[in-house]
């Protein structure tokens, strides 16, 4: 794992390497072990490489202030930052070449069949000289061009300076699991693995976008274009790569995911045949992603996920894959955040999975003391608001690992998505019964809801109706029936209502749905939130529910094996049957990373009003400030926490990037 920086001018600029220096040194966070770059003039392919500060003693290259050996004022410039991950040698060291310097790449992520790859490539001829899984993906580009990230599996940002088409090559994992984010005018590319870094340059304005601004407060949505919270920042889209050389910058989706919209008949054969091949998915998902040379944990939230990878994590570690003690210790350590009130807490769950598999736990209890000391951080780590205090529990979780000299952390994250393991996926079913005018399975399936969940059938009707009433309403009047209405700016909100006409997920159809939400919504945020809180503390954190082949598999699958009788995520109940204690296989409450928001927002109230009132809203062009400052004032705010947490982090947002 690293973090990634570079400038590239096709037209000729010189490139400045003291900025070049700064944007590498912004991400230090991302990567404290290494640091090395390279400078180039791509007319006459001429490229020279250079150490920084922390670059490690065995590299012997010339330090980054001193003289080029060739007399062209160089037009590209890479930087990197490493956290050692695979192979710990000298030999890891980026950027990294071929052996005829016509290939040079800086690479963040991880490649899990590198092994596999590597042996392939092996065979076609090519010759290898480290362990490293970065040599892997200049080779498998030079065997296969742009299409070698259709060989890799993995979670991947890299940028790649192919000297002999003279073009920079620069790709994404297939989910967006790790970020690339770029700026362009014309001129001159700077790109980078955080958006902070990109902030470096003087060139680069920070105005906000009010688009996503929009959709962030009417929608709580983010993550779900190629914009970002910074106008004329982008970020490149999961599943693509992209070329830039003198004659343009093109982007290409090389990866589509694709569905099955079939709700299906439930068959009892056909449901066990599932289970069993998504187990042996699951179980060799988790396989590779415990590859790794440094020391391991896991997140353990106590829900199904989570408990999902600790238990069959903890049969192969000390089983079939017997990883290192050195590396897991005696035995393997898991991560928790937990609370003394019982309504947020889920210690007794995470107590049932360590006393299945007498894995090492660690608790740490976040608090809004702790919130309120770890803001400015916590807001300058995510580079854009983030949509509720539930990211800053998963902020402590990595903060106890880091604590614990933990370098690798497997989480839980793209369960739900995948699986359909959240509330509202339940209407959604529900509605697509009704609209196949399976009568029968809808009474079914709502009679064994209300059992399992606790819900009237009031409460459970009720979504599938309000879904019926808002297909009857135009799109461009649905913005009018968002709570946070009344305190948006009105010409801002006038201007930018349209916008809900892209965002419309799908109320009847779950498979659909679970689609939308790998591929444009809900995981795309949540793995953003993934790598800024752990690289925050310099972890690498992997998600086993999101490995591509797994994800295929899955999305094949029919809806009523998704939810079935009143459960969700049916499908991984039956897979983990005999793999999870019994009282998390059928758990019926779902927390996730939970916090007490409202009772925060209460204790902080103070705080909050203080910060609010101590000099003018820099969001006062996208609110209707003095209303919304009076009202929280009054603690008159007529909706719930996460909404006020939404406006207040955006505030908070604009002052700590100066953004206008």
């Amino acid at each position: 794992m690293c973090g990634i920086a570079g400038i590239f001018s096709p037209a000729g600029k010189p490139v400045d390497s003291r900025l070049l220096v700064r944007m590498t040194t912004a991400l230090r966070h991302r990567g404290p072990d290494d640091e090395g770059y390279i400078l180039a003039h791509t007319p006459s392919a001429k490229t020279q490489p250079f150490r920084g500060i922390d670059t490690i003693h065995e590299i012997t290259d010339p330090d980054i202030n001193a003289s080029l050996s060739f007399d062209d004022a160089p037009n590209l410039g890479l930087g990197w930052r490493r956290l050692a991950i695979i192979d710990l040698s000298p030999t890891g060291h980026q950027p990294m070449a071929n052996t005829d310097h016509s290939i040079w790449i800086i690479f963040n992520g991880e490649i899990y069949n590198y092994i596999e790859l590597r042996k392939e490539l092996q065979a076609a001829g090519f010759v290898f000289h480290t362990q490293s899984d970065t040599e892997v993906i200049i080779h498998a580009y030079t065997a296969w061009g742009p299409e070698c990230v259709n060989r890799l599996n993995g979670m991947w940002g890299f940028a790649l300076y192919d000297t002999k088409a003279r073009k920079l090559f620069c790709a994404r994992d297939r989910f967006g699991i790790k970020p690339f984010y770029y700026w362009w005018d014309g001129t001159t590319f700077q790109f980078a693995s955080e958006i902070k870094a990109l902030l470096e340059s003087r060139e680069i304005p920070r105005v906000a976008n009010n688009g996503m601004v929009y959709d962030y407060l009417a929608h709580r949505i983010i993550d779900h274009t190629d914009q970002t919270f910074f106008e004329s920042i982008y970020q490149l889209r999961p599943g693509h790569w992209l070329e830039i050389d003198q004659s343009s910058l093109r982007t290409h989706r090389y990866y589509q995911l694709e569905y099955s919209p079939e709700v299906g008949r439930f068959d009892e054969a056909q449901c066990r045949k599932f289970a069993d091949e998504f187990r042996e998915r699951f179980t060799d998902s988790i396989r590779i992603h415990l590859r790794t040379d440094v020391t391991l944990g896991s997140c353990l939230s106590g829900g199904l996920d989570s408990s999902s990878i600790v238990c069959i994590g903890n049969q192969l570690i000390f089983g079939s894959e017997g990883v290192s003690r050195a590396i897991v210790g005696d035995r393997q350590k898991t991560f928790t955040a937990t609370y003394a009130d019982a309504r947020f807490s889920e210690e007794r769950f995470v107590q049932s999975v360590i006393g299945q598999t007498h894995a090492d736990p660690f608790f740490i209890q976040p608090s809004s003391d702790g919130l309120r000391a770890d803001l400015p951080a916590f807001v300058r780590a995510h580079d854009e608001p983030v949509i509720s205090t539930s990211m800053y529990a998963q902020w402590n979780v990595m903060k106890l690992a880091a604590q614990n000299k933990i370098k690798v952390l497997l989480d839980g994250q793209g369960g739900d998505e995948l699986l359909g393991g959240y509330r509202w996926h339940f209407p959604v079913f529900h509605g697509q019964l009704l609209k196949e005018l399976r009568f029968g399975d809808l009474l079914q399936e709502l009679g064994a809801t209300r059992g399992v969940t606790g819900l009237s059938m009031i409460s459970l009707a009720k979504p599938i109706l309000q879904k019926l009433a808002k297909a009857i309403v135009p799109r461009t009047k649905r913005a009018g029936f968002l709570g946070v209405s009344g305190y948006l700016n009105r010409d801002f909100a006038g201007n930018s209502a349209t916008r809900a006409m892209a965002l419309t997920k799908s109320d009847f159809s779950l498979q659909r749905r679970l689609w939308e939400e790998e591929t444009l919504f809900n995981l795309q945020q949540l793995l953003h939130y993934e790598d800024r809180n752990s690289m925050a503390f310099s972890i690498e954190a992997r998600v086993p529910f999101v490995e591509y082949r797994l994800i295929e598999f899955v999305m094949k699958v029919p809806a009523v094996y998704k939810i079935h009788v009143g459960w969700s995520k049916y499908l991984l109940r039956r897979a983990m049957e005999g793999e999870l204690p019994k009282d998390i296989q059928w758990r019926r409450d779902k927390m996730g990373f939970v916090t007490p928001e409202e009772l925060w927002m209460r204790e902080l109230h103070g705080d909050f009003l203080k910060m609010l009132r101590g000099q003018p809203l820099r969001a006062g062009r996208f609110m209707r400030s003095e209303k919304f400052v009076n009202d929280f004032g009054q603690s008159a705010l007529p909706f719930a926490s996460s909404d006020t947490w939404r406006f207040l982090n955006l505030e908070f947002w604009m002052r700590e990037f100066g953004v206008s």
